[in-house]
């Protein structure tokens, strides 16, 4: 922003030749004075601290040097030549002529209103991103939700009145909207914690077995019906142990590591996942047969949008949101995600501290 508009055309003069005792008269009334001469030469600014400095007959002995202004400066510009100079007032000069005078405290009012407005902005802004992730989340989830149920209506009767085509095209509508709802929830979540939301932890004592073998059942029916050849199992060392955490965070971490493994799996078209105990952490793990990560990417792949979008030179599925969501949720809950990853093996570990109950009996 220039100075130009902060340009004063009046203000009070004293002549080079006049007595600092007619100086003195007049910078009292408005702490400094423009001394300009009768061919409207300007010689500089005077002030209290020129006078008190030296006290000589005449106004132009006592000017001591002082910064100017040109019309290109900024208002931050200038303030630092106000600082330096400990002037209250300054002269503004468009190529070697002189236009007028600014004073310290305009340009520190138009700042502090500048900085209040962008403060201003700054706060609208936030209000509207948290109020439109908060309509996201009801006007396109509140929908979705009841599609969802009309469509678990529908497959209900197809079953009763053994309409088996129309219970397929159901199916997959079911299978889609799952899909679209899941991305919709991924995108909400990771807006709400990069917006500095609470995302609640809701703890619960469950069993890990239970969240394994769901995950294996789920990945297992989408892997026949998409005719992909690979296998998917679990290593479960303790079928009985039981946890207090939030059950629903950690299941939405494994099935993006596990749903991320299976998108590349290329060797022995395995994915294996599965935990261990080590001490009074609980690690999950997560192993599938494929290319090599290299070690620039990562850290590159838990960033926003951050994916690799071909494999065989064919589209790979998502946003690039899955493994920053696991990275963020692991931190909710206080752990971490990291991985090894070798010439045909890549391994994710999810790590987190361990709350264990009481076991129960098979």
């Amino acid at each position: 922003m220039e100075i130009s508009k902060h340009i004063l055309n009046s203000y009070t003069k004293v002549n080079p030749y006049s007595a600092t005792s007619i100086a003195e008269e007049k910078i009292l009334e408005k702490g400094y004075l423009a001394v300009i001469d009768d061919q409207n030469n300007f010689h500089g600014i005077l002030t209290t601290c020129d006078l008190v400095k030296k006290r000589y007959k005449l106004v132009i002995d006592c000017l001591t040097s002082k910064e100017q202004l040109n019309t290109n400066d900024t208002l931050l510009s200038s303030l630092n030549k106000f600082n330096s100079s400990q002037c209250s007032a300054l002269p503004v000069f468009k190529d070697d002529t002189f236009i007028g005078i600014v004073e310290k405290h305009t340009v520190l009012n138009n700042l502090n209103n500048t900085i209040e407005e962008l403060y201003n902005k700054s706060i609208i802004s936030e209000n509207l991103k948290e109020s439109f992730l908060h309509n996201l989340s009801h006007e396109v989830r509140t929908p979705l939700n009841g599609l969802l149920g009309f469509l678990d209506l529908i497959t209900d009767l197809n079953i009763n009145n053994k309409e088996s085509a129309n219970s397929e095209y159901s199916s997959i509508i079911r299978k889609s909207a799952d899909r679209l709802l899941l991305v919709l929830n991924d995108l909400v979540d990771l807006s709400l914690l990069n917006s500095g939301e609470q995302i609640t932890i809701e703890t619960n004592n469950f069993k890990i077995e239970d969240v394994l073998s769901s995950l294996k059942s789920y990945f297992e029916i989408s892997i026949e019906e998409s005719n992909k050849e690979l296998e998917i199992s679990y290593k479960n060392p303790s079928p009985s142990l039981v946890i207090s955490a939030d059950i629903k965070i950690i299941k939405h971490i494994l099935y993006h590591l596990i749903d991320n493994a299976i998108k590349f799996s290329f060797e022995k078209r395995t994915v294996l996942y599965g935990y261990e105990v080590s001490g009074n952490d609980l690690i999950f793990f997560v192993k599938n047969y494929g290319p090599k990560i290299s070690d620039d990417r990562k850290n590159k792949i838990f960033e926003v949008f951050e994916k690799q979008d071909y494999k065989n030179n064919e589209l790979v599925d998502g946003l690039g949101i899955g493994l920053p969501l696991t990275k963020r949720f692991s931190e909710l809950l206080n752990g971490k995600i990291n991985l090894v990853s070798k010439e045909t093996e890549t391994t994710f570990f999810f790590t987190m501290p361990l709350k264990q109950t009481a076991t129960i009996t098979i």
